[in-house]
């Protein structure tokens, strides 16, 4: 009873920077459903909409906007054609906020 040892699990947790999907946004919308299942997983997204006409990004943003407050997050525009869509947890470390600054995005 008292003789075997429980394995202990160690998780490591990654920071929210880590964890970021870079996507290239076409107008596919498989791509987009994958994209905010990776979100739902914990994974922040910056994704780029200039590959896609201005119908499609209004279309894609709403989707992805919609799943963001729906996951109690956050969309942060960072440049023309670029957003940032994160869970608010997510940005608790500052990171993301760190990397973000690093990028130069201007």
């Amino acid at each position: 009873m008292f003789g075997h040892k429980k394995a202990v699990e160690e998780t490591v947790v990654k920071k929210a920077s880590d964890r970021i999907v870079f996507a290239e946004m076409e107008d596919d919308d498989e791509l987009a459903k994958d994209l905010v299942l990776k979100l739902k997983d914990n994974q922040p997204l910056i994704i780029n909409f200039s590959n896609v006409n201005e119908m499609a990004t209004n279309k894609f943003i709403a989707f992805f906007s919609g799943a963001t407050v729906a996951l109690d997050g956050k969309i942060v525009f960072l440049k023309t054609n670029v957003y940032l869509f994160i869970k608010r947890e997510d940005l608790l470390d500052g990171s993301v906020k760190e990397l973000i600054s690093s990028l130069n995005l201007k």
